[in-house]
């Protein structure tokens, strides 16, 4: 609708404003929509995402770089925590049994972990690394190599 000297009046200003803000509404909730389903995708993927036969030299090529900038821990896992089943709950209470609630990719992530590095003298940290909001955000998991002095 526009305005037109035909039409001219506060009413036809207001249903304008209206007609306009229903529109933008309108549009916000399909891009919303249209992330959502994209994240859902994002989301399945990643849940039946398999390890990679290059994973142990993807994960050696982060702990170099780590190692040769001075860091002690390498970020080598990072998604939403309302990914987990409970939502980052057992990693903010520190639950020590945290691990035992995986399920999916973060699941075999942690057998591989637990199989292949943590016999390597590698230790596993995980935590949330964000809090948008107050809320958790992204989980975060960390291999880490401390050295006993």
């Amino acid at each position: 609708m526009s305005v037109t000297g035909s039409n001219l009046s506060a009413q036809a200003i207001w249903d304008l404003i209206a007609d306009k803000r229903k529109r933008a509404a309108d549009e916000r909730r399909a891009q919303d929509a249209a992330k959502k389903d994209e994240r859902d995708l994002v989301r399945q993927a990643f849940e039946t995402r398999d390890i990679q036969p290059e994973a142990m030299e993807r994960i050696a090529n982060v702990v170099r770089r780590a190692v040769e900038n001075g860091e002690k821990q390498a970020l080598v896992l990072q998604f939403p925590s309302e990914w987990l089943p409970d939502s980052g709950r057992s990693l903010t209470t520190h639950a020590t049994n945290w691990h035992e609630k995986l399920e999916g990719f973060p699941k075999r992530a942690y057998e591989f972990y637990a199989r292949e590095l943590a016999p390597r003298g590698f230790q596993l940290k995980v935590e949330i690394v964000d809090w948008p909001g107050g809320m958790p955000g992204d989980c975060g998991w960390y291999l880490t190599w401390e050295h006993p002095e």
